[in-house]
């Protein structure tokens, strides 16, 4: 599987497994969906999603309930 956010970064590259094109990171030495790079894009792409979802910014902190 190749990673479109991948394409643009100077360190992708393109390698082939079983036949199949995907996406390495060569910074990283693994394969982009490893990696940590996408893990963040993937984290601040559901972040950014649920801001907008729910109308406010998201704070770990108000899920946490009070201890008695």
């Amino acid at each position: 599987m190749i990673i479109e956010s991948c394409l643009i970064c100077k360190f992708h590259e393109i390698r082939e497994e079983e036949k199949e094109k995907m996406s390495h990171c060569g910074r990283e030495h693994c394969w982009a969906r490893y990696s940590k790079c996408v893990t963040k894009k993937a984290l601040d792409m559901f972040l950014r999603h649920e801001a907008l979802t729910q109308g406010r910014d998201f704070s770990a902190l108000g899920h946490i309930k009070p201890r008695e």
